[in-house]
């Protein structure tokens, strides 16, 4: 008989751990089970009551205040269901008005709250500051390599850390051109740049400037030079190479 293997978890309502047969399984026990379902109902009764009473609340303020031809901003926060600094804003941006009697004292006039409700303007969407525009250049992974010398779990990395769209193509990953060369842009790379064609192996570094391995790695690390990986073996741009040697 096959023997069935348990999850740990932990009981939603004793918070104790327990061993679970199925992933599903959210209680430690049947009694655990009935409290927690009963407490999920007097939280639904305590939910709706508040409702009910919140809006018995405003029934009476509105009955209280209905002959009242003015305001004072906790009472017109109160009949609006907002908070104070909100009757403040609106009367700020000219929406209802408010006279400011003293330094602590501001009454505002409920024929300009109501018309303010009963206003004929439609509800509308707000525009938004940033436009959608189709994205119609990609890049594929290995061109980004190609491009700016990294592999392609970094490119990922980045993708992910700077929210890049990104779509697939059957077994190919695009990514938005625009927005990857304005990331590398920002982090200092040339834009005159246009591909990282040429390549140095270590072997041609050490015999091109005379220095050791470890001097070589130190280097490349040091100035986070661009690089690739093929063939099983490692290369790093030579244009940025050749630039930082001739300074």
């Amino acid at each position: 008989m096959k023997s069935i293997k348990t999850i740990k978890k932990i009981c939603e309502y004793c918070k104790k751990e327990f061993d679970a047969g199925k992933i599903t399984v959210r209680y430690c026990s049947h009694q655990c089970n009935k409290k927690a379902h009963r407490e999920d109902k007097r939280n639904e009764v305590i939910r709706m009551t508040e409702t009910l009473t919140k809006k018995k609340k405003v029934n009476q303020i509105n009955t209280a205040l209905a002959d009242r031809p003015y305001l004072s901003i906790a009472e017109a926060a109160l009949l609006l269901g907002v908070c104070k600094q909100t009757v403040y804003n609106l009367a700020l941006a000219k929406k209802i008005k408010a006279t400011r009697v003293t330094r602590r004292l501001t009454f505002v006039t409920r024929k300009s709250i109501d018309e303010l409700i009963g206003s004929n303007t439609h509800y509308e969407k707000l525009p938004t500051h940033k436009k959608y525009q189709p994205i119609e250049d990609w890049y594929t992974l290995n061109e980004i390599t190609e491009r700016y010398g990294i592999l392609r779990h970094r490119i990922r990395k980045i993708i992910n850390a700077e929210n890049i769209d990104n779509r697939k193509d059957g077994t190919r990953t695009l990514v938005a051109k625009c927005q990857i060369d304005n990331y590398f842009k920002k982090k200092g790379f040339e834009p005159s740049v246009v591909n990282l064609a040429e390549w140095y192996s270590i072997a041609e570094i050490i015999q091109k400037y005379g220095m050791t391995e470890a001097a070589v790695y130190t280097f490349v690390s040091r100035y986070k030079i661009p690089k690739k990986q093929q063939g099983g073996q490692r290369y790093y741009s030579k244009y940025h190479i050749d630039k930082l040697k001739m300074k």
